[in-house]
């Protein structure tokens, strides 16, 4: 697809839109479109109730096709296709089948992507798109592959690509089967070169020149700096992130109930919501520190740049991440950082330079920086300049999604 082409289109593949976790993949559409290109949206799950509520969220319901709204459709396009040419299907048959691996349930799910893909494909016809694009390399991934595969069968060749993010990405390679997809992608994007690294461990050399960083970007403009003024009272630490193991909300728990005991008042407020909320709670509590420790639920972003701008220090304890955005965002705002050095992370979140880092699952060092902080005004003032700074050279929004752009329309094949 050449970058030269009158309204270029593209598609995108992804398990739910719109999706407030998912914000980073609606900034990137809109960013796209404002460059002129067109884009398409397709979408396995639709949006649950308070998604639809959200201001926006009816335009892009609107422009969105939901595959799971159409089971029979789906399966009536694919059975047409194998019988209009069943030589060339019988050869996408056997990929998706044999990507499954034997395992009955992973085969299922295979064959309820490929009727997907089959709505996929013809979307992709009727639109004029050449190049199909997924977020996530599981189910989005896979369903993009398989379409790019369907539409070739019907005598009508077009290219797919796919953006990795991380260790959902990762955890089941028999699932993901990144090998097959990376093989016959025309490019894979990875949000950081960490995750580039990871990809280069499941898959051969030869594949690995068409792997490309292509980090996520926020709308600065959205975001104020303000630099950091001394607590009017006890520190307010923010958290943000789905309330799940490995974010590391309960480490950050035992490192505030440390902090508390050694005299050095503090309070948490978390924001987000999810199936570990629960067992957070009853953490708090059985610490002894629920009083100091306030759970704000799932926010929509206006909320959150609010939270962001009130908080004092900004805090991840993650066990595992791909290149949080909520980190860049709390950079943005001039909210001083401490996060774990895990992952991708050092390559935004610099020790002693941007943000303090800690070893994950060590409470006692995590209590030890937030302490640090709380008594050095110079060094939070040092570090929220330097991170906003940083923010800037490297995710600002237009810059990577012109990054994208480019990746996407002129072609990324070694």
């Amino acid at each position: 697809m050449n970058a030269t082409s009158p309204n270029p289109r593209v598609a995108y593949v992804m398990t739910h839109y719109p999706k407030l976790a998912q914000t980073f993949i609606s900034n990137e559409i809109d960013a796209l479109e404002q460059a002129g290109v067109q884009v398409a949206c397709f979408a396995m799950n639709p949006p649950d109730a308070i998604e639809r509520s959200r201001e926006g969220a009816d335009e892009r319901i609107a422009r969105t096709t939901y595959l799971k709204f159409m089971p029979l459709q789906a399966v009536l396009s694919l059975l047409r296709k194998t019988l209009r040419h069943p030589l060339a299907m019988a050869r996408v048959w056997r990929t998706a089948l044999g990507s499954g691996g034997g395992d009955p349930r992973r085969v299922a799910r295979r064959l309820a992507h490929l009727a997907q893909a089959a709505l996929v494909a013809d979307g992709a016809a009727r639109l004029g798109i050449a190049r199909l694009h997924a977020h996530f390399g599981l189910a989005p991934a896979t369903i993009a592959w398989l379409a790019c595969a369907i539409s070739r069968a019907q005598g009508r060749p077009i290219e797919f690509s796919f953006t990795i993010h991380g260790y959902h990405d990762f955890v089941d390679p028999a699932e993901a089967r990144l090998d097959l997809k990376a093989r016959d992608a025309a490019a894979v994007f990875c949000i950081s070169d960490f995750t580039r690294s990871q990809l280069c461990l499941v898959t051969p050399p030869v594949l690995w020149p068409k792997f490309h960083v292509a980090r996520c970007g926020i709308d600065l403009s959205g975001f104020c700096f303000r630099e950091p003024s001394d607590p009017d009272g006890a520190p307010l630490l923010l958290a943000l992130g789905r309330l799940s193991p490995e974010k590391g909300f309960n480490i950050l728990i035992e490192a505030v109930g440390l902090l508390l005991d050694a005299g050095t008042p503090v309070r948490l407020r978390i924001v987000g919501d999810g199936p570990y909320r629960g067992e957070l709670e009853a953490a708090a509590r059985a610490r002894g520190i629920a009083q100091s420790v306030s759970f704000a639920g799932e926010l929509p972003p206006p909320a959150v740049r609010g939270e962001l701008e009130a908080a004092d220090i900004f805090c991840m304890a993650s066990f595992s991440e791909g290149l949080p955005v909520s980190l860049m965002e709390a950079m943005a705002v001039g909210a001083p950082c401490i996060t774990t050095w895990i992952a991708g992370i050092p390559e935004l979140a610099e020790n002693e330079v941007t943000a303090l880092t800690v070893p994950p699952a060590r409470a006692d060092a995590l209590a030890a920086a937030i302490a640090r902080l709380v008594r050095e005004p110079e060094l939070r003032l040092r570090l929220a300049r330097a991170a906003r700074e940083r923010v800037e050279q490297s995710h600002d929004l237009a810059a990577c999604a012109a990054h994208v752009r480019q990746l996407l329309l002129d072609g990324a094949r070694p």
